[in-house]
C-alpha cells in the first residue's frame, strides 16, 4: 500500500516578507575593528615593497609606486568600504529563525531555523575586545563550519542573544534521551 505525500505549491505573495521586520544594525564601533585590521594589512602592503630596495640599496624612479598604490587602496577601503559594510550588516531575530544580511557591493542574506541550531558561541579577538565587541557564531545541524556569524555586537548583547538562542533551540528540540528515560522511569514507578 503506497502513500502519497501532498506538497501544495505556494505563490510568492503567500510568503512572509522580511523587509518590514525590524532589522537590527551592528554596533558602529565595528568600523574601528575593520579599520585597525586594514591598518595592519596596509602597513604590510605599503612597507613590503621597500624591503628589497633596502637590502639591495637600489632605488629606481618607480620604487615608490607599489607602496603608493597599496596605500591608496587601503585608504579607499577604510573610508568607503568600511562604513558601507558596517551600515549594511544587520541581523533579524524572530521566534523561529535568525537572519543575517551583509554586503557592501554584493549583498547576501543567510537564514537559519532555530530548530536547526546545534550550538552557539561567542568569539572575541583582541581588536574586538579593545572596542567592547564580540561576534556571535551559530552552528547548525549538518554543517561542518559556522552558518551565521554576526559581528560587531556589544559583548553583553551577544551573551544575551546566545542565551536566548540556546534556550529556544533546546525548547524546539524537545526532551533529550535522558529526560525521556527519567519520565519513563517515573511513570513505571507510579504504576508499581
Amino acid at each position: 500500500m503506497a502513500t502519497t505525500l501532498e506538497d501544495p505549491s505556494l505563490e510568492s505573495r503567500q510568503l512572509p516578507p522580511l523587509e518590514p521586520e525590524p532589522w537590527e544594525p551592528i554596533h558602529p564601533r565595528y568600523r574601528n575593528v575593520l579599520r585597525l585590521r586594514l591598518l595592519v594589512v596596509g602597513l604590510a602592503v605599503t612597507l613590503g615593497p621597500w624591503i628589497p630596495v633596502i637590502f639591495s640599496s637600489t632605488v629606481t624612479p618607480f620604487s615608490w609606486l607599489p607602496s603608493t598604490a597599496g596605500a591608496l587602496v587601503v585608504l579607499f577601503l577604510a573610508t568607503v568600504w568600511v562604513p558601507r559594510k558596517v551600515r549594511r550588516t544587520q541581523y533579524l531575530l524572530r521566534d523561529r529563525d535568525v537572519h543575517l544580511r551583509t554586503g557592501c557591493w554584493w549583498f547576501r542574506t543567510v537564514s537559519v531555523a532555530i530548530n536547526r541550531i546545534q550550538h552557539v558561541e561567542i568569539t572575541q579577538g583582541p581588536l574586538e575586545r579593545l572596542n567592547g565587541l564580540s561576534e556571535l557564531v551559530i552552528y547548525t545541524a549538518g554543517g561542518f563550519k559556522s552558518d551565521v556569524k554576526v559581528p560587531g555586537l556589544e559583548t553583553d548583547l551577544a551573551q544575551r542573544l546566545k542565551a536566548h538562542l540556546t534556550r529556544r533551540a533546546t525548547e524546539e528540540a524537545g526532551p533529550t534521551a535522558d529526560e525521556t528515560w527519567e519520565e519513563d522511569r517515573h511513570v513505571d514507578a507510579e504504576r508499581e
